[in-house]
């Protein structure tokens, strides 16, 4: 996506990485399972949430996993900690068998500003073309 924009990336990463384990969702104990019946659990630390030149960008695309029907929570953090104002968000999401749903909306609800697109879910097996294809109807 970014080869295709011409922007930047940005990697929002835990501070405490999850590993294979965390993420098997079939596993109840798994830090997954365990954040999704345990909200309070879901307010992740994150690296970093400053992302460099950040007041330079006027289109953000977000891109995040669905776990659960909601986008993955590390994703609130980023939301959370950063000044959308003046920006327009592209919101996009991958998901083996869950739709977008209200995922984009509800990053929206909990940004501080910007003007948030309608949000686009991609399957694991979407070709590259596919998603460049769509990039470009965004501009």
């Amino acid at each position: 996506m970014a080869t295709t924009t011409g922007g930047t990336l940005f990697a929002i990463e835990p501070a405490e990485a999850y590993t294979s384990d965390d993420l098997n969702y079939n596993d109840a104990d798994s830090r997954v399972s365990r954040e999704h019946d345990d909200e309070r659990l879901r307010d992740v630390k994150l690296k970093t949430t400053e992302v460099p030149d950040w007041d330079r960008y006027t289109t953000v695309y977000i891109g995040y996993p669905i776990w659960w029907g909601v986008a993955a929570w590390p994703m609130n953090t980023f939301v959370r900690a950063n000044d959308f104002s003046g920006r327009t968000v592209i919101p996009f999401c991958t998901s083996a068998s869950s739709p977008l749903g209200s995922s984009a909306s509800e990053l929206a609800k909990l940004a501080n500003g910007g003007d948030w697109k309608d949000g686009q879910r991609f399957s694991s097996s979407e070709s590259a073309q596919n998603v460049e294809a769509w990039v470009r109807q965004q501009s």
